[in-house]
């Protein structure tokens, strides 16, 4: 018997968990031989207890007495029949339930899914489970009923239930929230592999790594929990905090520093932080593959580049883009191609700001004698990505750079970075 098997058979018997149950359901939506397998079972349970019913001489409270030996051979064909019907009724019953939605999928670009890897769409409403955004720039928005917003970012995995109160867990990644003031006595929770936040009414940001959580607060006021020692503090408006595994790590709600319109990294003297993307190699970061996006078939589409996060540094940075700001990297590949530049932005006031999008020609790379490139890009050649993956005329200007990837599509090119800057055209 198939796990499938027994999953029927246990909701048939009434046995199943609300976990057993989401699965079943995730399965029925993401098979669908299975879908078929089970109408046409249903179809003969139906045909079949009509037929029972209709049978000549076939009376449900016949005395045992009175049961002809035809009638006694018939048995066997009705018992099959009466647990068919019950397979009937019981599997419409299932068929035409379903678990209660928690939130719904707005909007979203890249490829997001939801449990065992079933890919959703936007207007999606969604039960207690599993969301994962796949890929560098993947992004997602969702709502709860309640109006609650949350964005989920780049490679991220959250899961997610409401019986009477918000339970999130965000076990790696980035989300940003927008929080509807909550029920008295029943807060957001939202945990990480390292803190546990707790949330009335918000606006804020959240980014778990493997060994700490960073929180920005926007408005309002989130409650932090560092998991190593249980330590706690209120973190208010404009004010970030840090929940470490290192416990001699002072837990404290410190000023969120002004964003800056400038700066630079130097590979070449440099190490980079483990959670960017690519392999830091001998001055240089190189890229690495990594999954651009799923296809509804389950194959993924790989690329090929290096990602670079200012919020993951050991003292996070805010970014500030300005009309006047420009893009300025040292890099090289061992063959010509095409480059493919991406801006991933918050909102000053919280929040996911856009993904933003400018692709260089080989002809523009004029590489020196050691092959390595100096690429200036205004922030003006930047076209916002839409939800369909389609530009659209907007501008990353007045956004809060979090992150900028660098990639050579499909190929693999060794491309490498030597030197990145933030500036402002004098």
């Amino acid at each position: 018997m198939t796990n499938d098997d027994l999953l029927i058979q246990g909701y048939l018997d009434g046995r199943l968990s609300a976990v057993e149950l989401t699965r079943l359901n995730g399965r029925l939506r993401e098979d669908a031989e299975l879908r078929e397998e089970l109408r046409l079972v249903a179809i003969h349970a139906v045909a079949f207890g009509d037929m029972a019913r209709s049978a000549p001489g076939v009376r449900s409270a016949a005395p045992a007495a009175a049961v002809t030996p035809r009638r006694r051979n018939l048995m066997p064909w009705l018992a099959l029949a009466a647990s068919l019907v019950v397979l009937a009724a019981s599997l419409s019953l299932f068929l035409n339930s379903r678990p209660t939605p928690v939130l719904t999928l707005l909007e979203s670009s890249g490829t997001v899914t939801w449990s065992n890897g079933v890919a959703i769409l936007p207007g999606e409403p969604l039960p207690a489970g599993t969301l994962e955004t796949v890929g560098e720039a993947s992004t997602a928005l969702f709502r709860f009923a309640d109006g609650t917003l949350i964005t989920l970012q780049g490679g991220s995995e959250l899961s997610f239930s409401e019986q009477g109160q918000k339970n999130l867990a965000l076990s790696r990644g980035t989300l940003s929230a927008e929080v509807r003031p909550q029920p008295a006595g029943r807060p957001m929770l939202i945990r990480t592999p390292s803190a546990v936040a707790e949330v009335i009414g918000t606006a804020f940001d959240l980014t778990t790594r493997a060994e700490d959580t960073l929180l920005k607060v926007n408005e309002g006021l989130v409650k932090l929990k560092r998991l190593a020692d249980g330590s706690q503090i209120e973190v208010p408006a404009n004010r970030s905090a840090v929940a470490s595994l290192d416990t001699a790590r002072v837990l404290d709600a410190s000023s969120t520093p002004e964003p800056l319109t400038q700066w630079s990294f130097d590979f070449t003297t440099t190490v980079p932080p483990r959670d960017w993307r690519g392999i830091a190699r001998d001055g240089s970061m190189q890229a690495s593959p990594y999954v651009a996006k799923r296809l509804p078939d389950g194959r993924i589409i790989t690329h090929h580049g290096i990602s670079i996060r200012t919020a993951m540094l050991p003292q996070p940075q805010r970014l500030l883009v300005t009309e006047t700001s420009m893009i300025r990297i040292q890099l090289r590949q061992k063959e010509p191609g095409s480059l493919q530049f991406m801006l991933l932005t918050h909102r000053r006031d919280g929040g996911f700001g856009g993904n933003f999008e400018c692709k260089v020609s080989a002809a523009e790379l004029r590489p020196d004698a050691d092959g390595w490139c100096q690429i200036l890009l205004p922030i003006h050649r930047f076209e916002r990505l839409d939800p369909q993956g389609r530009s659209s005329p907007s501008s990353a200007a007045g956004k809060l750079l979090t992150a900028w990837i660098v990639s050579s599509f499909l190929e693999d090119r060794d491309l490498e970075i030597r030197h990145v800057e933030l500036i402002e055209k004098s």
